[in-house]
């Protein structure tokens, strides 16, 4: 059996694609734009999930940022300067997987128009 991606679980998430991607690329999931994700059970849990997919998410944006370090990369985030504890610091980083997520496929979804 396979494990499960970010792309296919957020796909799952989604009910109207393209008003679900705007709405979670524009607000982020802070505003509960992922009803899925607002509790830090459930973050914690995707988090858990996904953890090696979202280092290498995290690594990428490192390089392609050009911070020195992946941590600095992360201080950058919005909430970055409330994360006080472990589970807020899972909750923050399972916010941008899925927000980071939304932003490519819809770069995806805009590709595929413009060919």
């Amino acid at each position: 059996m396979t494990k499960k991606t970010i792309k296919q679980w957020v796909l799952e998430e989604v009910k109207d694609e393209t008003l679900y991607l705007e709405d979670v690329v524009k607000y982020g999931c802070v505003n509960g734009s992922v009803s899925s994700l607002i509790y830090y059970s459930d973050t914690v849990k995707f988090y858990d999930q996904f953890e090696d997919e979202i280092w290498d998410m995290l690594h990428e944006e490192h390089e392609n940022f050009g911070s020195n370090n992946i941590l600095e990369t992360i201080g950058q985030f919005n909430g970055a300067k409330n994360v006080g504890s472990l589970d807020q610091f899972k909750n923050l980083l399972a916010w941008y997987a899925v927000e980071e997520t939304c932003r490519k496929l819809l770069d995806e979804k805009e590709q595929k128009e413009v060919a």
